[in-house]
């Protein structure tokens, strides 16, 4: 489900495309939908994660993955209503690219 909406910060500044796609459900896998909405879209990205409770290592990895393509496209991805449950996966992975698109604060490396 995506929707598309115009943002600026002020009346002067650029208008840029956002696209924002909410997650049918459990991430378990890449998202082809998505991956298309980053290929054929230059403007910035929300992820609404409102149906989402539950993400499994791939589905982990391959937002990973996608963060990485955005940020060689200059596209900003950010994560909107995280369940409580992808949350604590989010921290525990400790995935700087996710986290931060998450809103969580990036440490650095933990041991």
């Amino acid at each position: 489900m995506t929707e598309k909406s115009k943002k600026s910060k002020d009346s002067g500044a650029a208008v840029k495309d956002s696209v924002s796609f909410r997650l049918p459900g459990p991430l378990i896998k890449g998202l082809d939908d998505v991956d298309k909405l980053m290929a054929s879209n230059s403007g910035d990205l929300a992820l609404d994660f409102s149906d989402c409770t539950f993400i499994s290592v791939e589905g982990l990895e391959w937002l990973e993955e996608m963060l990485l393509r955005a940020q060689s496209k200059g596209v900003s991805v950010n994560f909107t209503n995280v369940t409580p449950s992808v949350y604590k996966v989010f921290k525990v992975a400790h995935i700087d690219s996710v986290m931060g698109a998450c809103g969580l604060p990036i440490s650095g490396p933990v041991c």
